[in-house]
């Protein structure tokens, strides 16, 4: 989320398709985030942010050898310049700069062992240890003394072994990352289906990058009419693909004038 990771968008990072010879573009991705972006075991990243970006860059009129993908979040908590960061929340924004999407609306959701029938809904953690990798919406629903008695904070992968060996009693985060994990898990992990503070995934641009965010909009926007977009979905998002019949509507991002 961006609010939560610092994204470098450098300046000195050419952007434009490859016939203005601009023959990189590099896009920011944040791993760790099964079905849609993690970390393969050769080094790369697939999921289904991957595949918007993809889509994206090659419309953009990018060869596959001049797209290059970088962890936006380093071990060490570097991030390096790029010239599009995918997996930007539009509505909880850090900034105020150009945006393109959203390309996928979800919400938070609740995982939980499929034994586990004293979590049914958000208000019952009230009362229980849960780890999560997004700690505003459940602060705000429960208090920061809540916060300190009961909750802590870590990556998907982190919160999954702590609910796997009973340190927390749930987890929560994007519900289309929750139904992977439990897909994987059968007979042993649970999505309540208590949907939760709704999340609009977009890519976020440089602000030099000029009126780059419309050329992107019409690269979503035939993605979605194409049915590249519901194949994807259908391809990364297992069961919870019928939740999603229809790509969202793309929002209007509009460039303000500085003070002068």
């Amino acid at each position: 989320m961006l609010v939560a990771v610092t994204v470098l968008l450098g300046s000195g990072t050419a952007l434009g398709g490859c016939d203005g010879g601009h023959d990189t573009l590099v896009i920011g991705v944040r791993p760790g985030r099964p079905g849609l972006a993690e970390r393969l075991p050769s080094g790369g990243f697939a999921g289904f942010e991957i595949e918007v970006a993809h889509y994206v860059a090659r419309r953009l009129g990018y060869r596959d050898d001049q797209i290059s993908y970088v962890e936006m979040r380093t071990p060490a908590g570097a991030a390096p310049p790029v010239d599009l960061a995918m997996g930007t929340l539009l509505g909880r924004r850090a900034g105020t700069g150009p945006f393109s999407g959203p390309y996928l609306v979800s919400e938070q959701d609740i995982l939980t062992g499929v034994h586990d029938i004293s979590v049914q809904r958000l208000g019952d953690l009230a009362q229980k240890r849960v780890c999560t990798t997004s700690p505003g919406p459940l602060v705000a629903r429960f208090g920061v003394a809540w916060r300190r008695a009961f909750l802590t904070t870590s990556t998907m992968a982190g919160c999954v072994r702590r609910l796997t060996t009973r340190r927390v009693n749930a987890v929560t985060g994007d519900a289309a990352v929750l139904a992977v994990v439990s897909a994987a898990a059968p007979g042993g992990l649970r999505l309540v289906g208590a949907p939760f503070a709704p999340d609009k995934y977009g890519i976020a641009l440089r602000e030099d990058s000029g009126d780059l965010h419309t050329e992107i909009d019409d690269a979503l926007r035939t993605m979605f009419e194409d049915g590249t977009w519901r194949r994807a979905i259908i391809d990364h998002l297992g069961s919870l693909a019928a939740k999603y019949p229809s790509p969202p509507a793309l929002e209007r991002y509009v460039r303000t004038r500085s003070a002068p």
